[in-house]
C-alpha cells in the first residue's frame, strides 16, 4: 500500500525569508527555491579539482577525487609536496592536487596526494570504515591505494601497488557479506576478482560481460552490482542481467532484456539503483531493481558523425525474485543520460544531473537536464514522478550526486573535456559543488520532523545482526505511530552515474512508545545476516509522514 504524498505549500513570504537567512550564511549561496520543489545551495565555487568520484565517510567528511592525466589542477598539494611519475603521460613532476577531502560540517576542503592515476576507478568502504580504491588509467590500471579516515588533517592516501591481478578501468566493486569487495570487469576485462586477495585462483571468468559487449561500443562498463537478500549478486550491464552466485561461478538465473533492447551502461548511461528492501524478517525478501535513462542503440556512433539523438525517456523495474521476472516499464518526465539515482531516506529516488541528449564520452552530451526528479516507487504507477526545481549549473559527463547524513544530496563535477577548459565551449569544467535539499527537508515540515535522541546503537557502538534495536526520538507535533519507521541507508561510492554500495533497508517498526512529552521509543530488528546488510558503517534514520530525521552513524557486525 502506497503512502500518501507529503503536503505542499506555497508561500511568497516563505521564500524571502528563505533568501534572506542564505544569504546571510557565509558558506552557503541559495540558487533557487520554491516551495515543494526542493532547494539548491552552492556550497564553493571551486574545490580545485572536478568532482569525478566521490565517497562519503562515517565522520563526514567526503573523499573526492578526479585524475592525474590531464595536467595540472586548480588547487596546489601543500607544504611544498609534488608528485614525481616518471610514467605520467602529460606532467611528470605535478605540485597540484588531484583529490581532496570534503568537511561537510564545516564546508571546508583540504588537498589530499594521490601517486597515480585514478581515472574511471571504483570504490568501496570496508566494515572497519576504510575507504579501499581500485584500479585507474595508466600506472593506476593496477593499483589500489587506501584512505583511512581521522578527524584531523594527517590523513592522506596510501599507495598498496599492484594489489589487482589484471588492468581495471571502468570496473565496479561491491562489498560482500564477509567483509570483502569484489570487483567486476572494466575495459576488455570480462572477469572478476577480490580483494583482499586469498590462496584461491586470482581472476574469474565472467562470460556475461563477454556476452554483452557491443563490439567498438562496448556498453557494458560500470555495470550495475547489487546484493540480493540470498547473498548473491546482480549483475546488470547493457541491457539485461543475471542473478550469480560469486561463491561457485555460476550463473542462477537470466533475467530478459529490457523491452526495447536499448543500452543502459557506460558509454550509453544510464542509472540503476536497488529499491528499498522491507519486510526483512520474511523468509524470501522481494528486491526490486530500477533502471532509468541511457541512450538509443546507435547513439555513440551517431555522435561521432555530430548527430545527437535524444536520450531514453524509460525506466524499467525488475523484481530480481520472481519466479518469471519480467521488466514493467515507465517513462519519466524528461529524457536523461548521464543521470545519477540517489536512495532518499524515506525510500523515494531522486533522478539527478545529466544530458537530454547523446552519451556518455568526450564532448558528447547536449541539452543538460537542469530539473532533478523525484520517484517514489511505492505510489501508483503513472504518479510517481514529480520534477523538482532546477539548479543552474550543467552537470554534464564526470558529474557526481551522493547523500549525506543530513538527507540533503551533495552533488558536483561535471567536465566533457580532454583537459581543464574554462572558456570558448560548450560546458565548461565545474570545479563548484552545490548541495540540492529535497521537499523533506522545507522547515514547513518541522513539526512533522523526528529528532533522534539516543538508540541502543550510539555512535561508535556496534549492533548485531537479528537484534532488536531501540530509537528514543523526539517529534514536536502528535505523531502517527503507524506511519514511523526507521531506515538504514549504506553511503555510496558515486562515479559515472553509478552509486556502488548503495543500499537501504526499511527495518520497519514493531513497536512505538510513549516516554515523556513529544518523546518515543520505536523498537525495532536489526537485518539478519550480511546477505541483506553487508558488515560496516550505516545512516540510521527515523522517518515520519516521510520526513526523516538527521541521520545517525551506526556499525553493523
Amino acid at each position: 500500500m502506497s503512502q500518501p504524498s507529503m503536503p505542499r505549500y506555497t508561500s511568497i513570504l516563505f521564500f524571502l525569508f528563505l533568501q534572506l537567512f542564505f544569504a546571510a550564511q557565509p558558506c552557503h549561496r541559495t540558487v533557487t527555491y520554491a516551495a515543494g520543489g526542493g532547494l539548491w545551495q552552492l556550497l564553493q565555487n571551486s574545490i580545485g579539482i572536478t568532482a569525478m568520484h566521490m565517497q562519503l565517510l562515517s565522520n563526514d567528511r567526503v573523499v573526492i577525487y578526479d585524475r592525474t592525466d590531464f595536467g595540472r589542477s586548480n588547487l596546489s598539494l601543500p607544504d611544498g609536496k609534488c608528485r614525481n611519475d616518471s610514467s605520467e603521460l602529460v606532467i611528470k613532476y605535478d605540485c597540484t592536487a588531484h583529490s581532496v577531502e570534503y568537511d561537510v560540517l564545516a564546508n571546508r576542503f583540504r588537498p589530499l596526494m594521490v601517486q597515480s592515476d585514478v581515472w574511471c576507478s571504483s570504490g568501496a568502504v570496508v566494515p572497519d570504515g576504510r575507504l579501499i580504491q581500485a584500479g585507474g588509467f595508466n600506472d593506476g590500471e593496477r593499483k589500489v591505494r587506501i584512505f583511512s579516515p581521522c578527524n584531523g588533517s594527517g590523513c592522506d592516501w596510501e599507495e598498496v601497488g599492484d594489489g589487482l591481478k589484471v588492468k581495471r578501468w571502468y570496473a565496479t566493486s561491491h562489498i560482500l557479506p564477509d567483509g570483502r569487495q569484489i570487483i567486476i570487469g572494466g575495459r576488455r576485462q570480462f572477469n572478476y576478482e577480490f580483494y583482499p586477495k586469498s590462496s584461491a585462483p586470482n581472476v574469474y571468468s565472467l562470460p556475461f560481460l563477454m556476452e554483452t559487449n557491443d563490439r567498438s561500443i562496448e556498453n557494458n562498463l560500470y555495470p550495475s552490482v547489487f546484493l540480493n537478500g540470498d547473498g548473491n549478486l546482480f549483475i546488470f550491464a547493457n541491457n539485461r542481467a543475471i542473478l550469480f552466485d560469486h561463491k561457485t561461478n555460476k550463473v542462477l538465473k537470466t533475467y530478459p532484456a529490457i523491452p526495447g533492447g536499448d543500452p543502459r551502461s557506460y558509454p550509453s548511461t544510464g542509472s540503476a539503483v536497488l529499491l528499498p528492501l522491507k519486510n526483512l524478517q520474511a523468509s524470501t525478501i522481494e528486491a526490486e531493481v530500477l533502471v532509468c535513462g541511457g541512450a538509443p542503440k546507435g547513439s555513440y556512433a551517431k555522435v561521432e558523425n555530430g548527430n545527437f539523438v535524444l536520450a531514453l525517456d524509460t525506466c524499467a523495474r525488475i523484481k530480481i525474485n520472481d519466479p518469471n521476472p519480467r521488466w514493467v516499464m515507465e517513462t519519466m518526465p524528461t529524457a536523461r543520460v548521464m543521470g545519477d539515482m540517489t536512495l532518499l531516506p524515506n525510500g523515494n529516488v531522486l533522478i539527478i544531473n545529466g544530458a537530454g541528449a547523446g552519451t556518455a564520452g568526450w564532448e558528447k552530451g547536449r541539452d543538460p537536464v537542469l530539473n532533478p526528479v523525484l520517484y517514489r516507487p511505492d505510489d501508483a504507477s503513472g504518479s510517481r514522478f514529480e520534477l523538482q526545481n532546477p539548479s543552474t549549473i550543467p552537470r554534464m559527463y564526470h558529474s557526481t550526486a551522493i547523500l549525506l547524513r543530513d538527507g540533503r544530496v551533495l552533488v558536483g563535477g561535471s567536465n566533457p573535456h580532454i583537459g581543464y577548459e574554462f572558456t570558448g565551449v560548450l560546458f565548461p569544467t565545474e570545479l563548484s559543488l552545490e548541495a540540492f535539499s529535497p521537499p523533506y527537508l522545507d522547515p514547513n515540515f518541522d513539526d512533522l520532523r523526528p529528532t533522534i535522541v539516543s538508540s541502543s546503537a550510539s555512535k561508535g557502538k556496534n549492533i548485531g545482526y537479528g537484534q532488536k534495536l531501540l530509537v528514543r526520538f523526539k517529534v514536536t507535533s502528535k505523531i502517527v505511530t503507524d506511519m514511523v519507521s526507521v531506515t538504514m541507508v549504506a553511503p555510496a561510492f558515486n562515479t559515472h552515474s553509478f552509486s556502488m554500495n548503495h543500499r537501504l533497508l526499511v527495518l520497519g517498526n514493531e513497536k512505538v512508545t510513549v516516554v515523556g512529552a513529544s518523546t518515543y521509543d520505536i523498537q525495532v530488528m536489526t537485518p539478519r545476516s550480511g546477505d541483506l546488510a553487508p558488515p560496516g558503517h550505516y545512516m540510521l534514520y527515523v522517518v515520519h509522514q516521510q520526513i526523516p530525521s538527521e541521520g545517525l552513524w551506526v556499525k553493523i557486525l
